[in-house]
């Protein structure tokens, strides 16, 4: 996927600057790639949420305008307020068709697994994985099928599509497995002690 956004020239200097920006509905941004200098922009808060929503679920580039000029990027690194959640600055890194990348992919978990039918709980233990590949030859997300899989069964990242990348996690990562619900065993009752049990046998005369 692919998402267009116009950015503007960012000269800010102090934090008050930075502060200033983000109360206007902008977000600081930098574009960054091999070969050239680092370019200070602001892009619109409102844009740019908009278009992240839609991006989770496969592998997304940005191509940002600027000026008339553009820049084919992917969403590096972004810094999140810890309490607002508000989107405090975002990296953007240019690359090229051939450049050797590592980029974490989504996976998308289909079907419905016999275990779960079967009274067992499905566990996602993972739902992206870290792949190394050219740009061009990247996956935008990696489907498994838990169709067939039955309760205590398991499929780990071998069981992934292969293709023109490398996966940079080892083979045996589980990524997803499908549990039995735990039944709690009934607890037996302890017998009550009479009186007579606890009668203190009289001494040999």
């Amino acid at each position: 996927m692919i998402f267009n956004l116009n950015a503007v020239p960012r000269n800010t200097v102090k934090k008050s600057d930075l502060n200033t920006l983000r109360a206007s509905g902008m977000i600081p941004a930098v574009i960054y790639g091999p070969k050239m200098d680092s370019i200070d922009i602001s892009i619109p808060k409102g844009d740019f949420t908009q278009m992240l929503k839609k991006s989770f679920t496969e592998v997304s580039f940005w191509d940002i305008n600027l000026n008339g000029k553009q820049f084919h990027t992917i969403l590096k690194d972004k810094q999140v307020h810890p309490v607002s959640r508000d989107i405090l600055h975002i990296d953007f890194m240019v690359i090229a068709a051939e450049a050797l990348i590592e980029i974490e992919v989504p996976i998308s978990f289909i079907g419905e697994a016999l275990g779960a039918k079967e009274g067992g709980m499905v566990e996602i233990v993972q739902r992206s994985v870290k792949v190394s590949c050219k740009a061009n030859e990247m996956p935008e997300d990696l489907t498994l099928d838990i169709t067939n899989l039955k309760i205590g069964d398991s499929l780990h990242i071998r069981h992934l599509p292969k293709g023109n990348w490398q996966f940079k996690e080892p083979d045996d990562v589980t990524l997803v497995t499908v549990h039995s619900l735990k039944v709690e065993t009934p607890v037996e009752p302890t017998a009550a002690v009479t009186p007579e049990e606890h009668t203190t046998p009289e001494p040999e005369k």
